[in-house]
């Protein structure tokens, strides 16, 4: 009977070996034991895989056993909120990976893991500058910005231009400062999102990350399509929106033909975007005279929406249908997610879509009033 159990652990060693997975050696340089959290990519936020802990010299062995064999995957190693390091695990890869609790680090193991440290050293250094040019305000602090800006999309670009096979380039196509500023955000960078999805679709045909720039793919095509249907259907305007606002009072946005338009779709759970209402009021009083509006739904339930925008005192049209995602105006503007905003010129042509930077957005407005 003993040797039958022998037989099965070893069977059970065997089929456990043959499992995709990817080793990793971590040594932090402090050098004494250390709780470190290991997180998974998933196109665009992390999801939790396992707590751990290096030996008292503050080294760590561990094994990542991964979804298939031909897909690699994106992992990050944290520290009391600290991001360590950042690799990408295929099936057989041996990674080691050097670094200190302030998220310093070297990695060696893969291209990819190069690459991947490249990429995220190089966008948390340009915040930085970012947060450097803020905290100053210089006279020009928009053309410091837009520099900094500028400069790290064009780093980005020649990397994935020149590493159309990585799969660091789809991860690379969703960057972003912040939660407003996507690095390719402009409506021509469909074309660049197009090259990378066809170039890794040839290696990794059935890849979650791939399948995320076709699903951006699609979407902005739909807004493509939204824009010429705008655009060819002038004459008559905008496709129709008509609800009500916290008074009862019907609103229609083809009232406003003629007008520059900031048509916004929001929630009132969404804190950020009660700070933006507050940032767009100075810029509604200064511009709502010379024929600018601004036409805002909100997809909550009727009785918060109304304490909100009595709370904030929004000077413009708010209004609601009560019917949330449900809304029919939600299907005839295409919406893939809350927040979405448009600025709308007096011809009925979308001028901008999602930009929240009051800077720009006044300076949209003045162009085009």
């Amino acid at each position: 009977m003993k040797k039958y159990f022998i037989l099965a652990a070893v069977l059970l060693l065997a089929v456990s070996c043959n499992k995709p997975a990817a080793k990793v050696n971590l040594n932090l340089l402090e050098g004494v034991p250390t709780n470190v959290e290991l997180y998974k990519l998933d196109v665009n936020r992390l999801s939790f895989v396992d707590s751990l802990s290096t030996d008292k010299n503050g080294h760590l062995k561990y094994r990542i056993a991964l979804p298939d064999s031909k897909n690699p995957v994106f992992y990050y190693f944290y520290h009391n909120a600290t991001k360590l390091a950042g690799i990408v695990a295929s099936d057989g890869d041996c990674i080691s990976v050097s670094a200190d609790t302030l998220g310093r680090y070297e990695v060696d193991g893969s291209e990819d893991c190069r690459l991947l440290k490249e990429m995220d050293g190089r966008l948390a250094a340009n915040i930085a500058k970012m947060e450097k040019i803020l905290s100053e305000a210089p006279e020009d602090e928009n053309a410091q910005l837009s520099r900094v800006y500028i400069d790290h999309k064009r780093a980005l670009l020649r990397q994935v231009i020149e590493n159309p096979f990585s799969i660091t380039s789809a991860v690379a196509m969703f960057q972003k400062f912040n939660d407003q500023l996507y690095v390719f955000q402009e409506p021509t960078d469909i074309y660049i999102f197009r090259t990378i999805r066809d170039s890794l679709a040839t290696k990794y045909a059935d890849n979650p990350y791939v399948a995320a720039l076709t699903k951006t793919i699609d979407e902005r095509k739909n807004f493509d399509d939204l824009s010429a249907m705008i655009n060819e259907t002038a004459v008559v305007g905008i496709p129709e929106i008509e609800m009500n606002d916290i008074n009862g009072e019907p609103h229609k946005i083809s009232d406003l033909n003629g007008q520059v338009i900031l048509l916004s779709f929001w929630s009132t759970a969404q804190d950020e975007h009660k700070i933006f209402n507050q940032e767009l009021v100075p810029i509604y009083e200064k511009y709502h005279s010379r024929g600018f509006e601004i036409y805002q739904i909100c997809v909550d339930e009727k009785p918060v929406w109304a304490n909100i925008v009595r709370s904030q005192n929004l000077p413009w049209i708010c209004v609601n249908d009560g019917l949330g995602i449900a809304s029919p105006a939600v299907a005839t503007y295409n919406l893939n997610s809350i927040p979405t905003m448009f600025i709308i010129g007096r011809d009925s042509d979308i001028l901008a879509r999602d930009v929240y930077d009051p800077a720009e957005i006044e300076k949209i407005i003045q162009k085009n009033l």
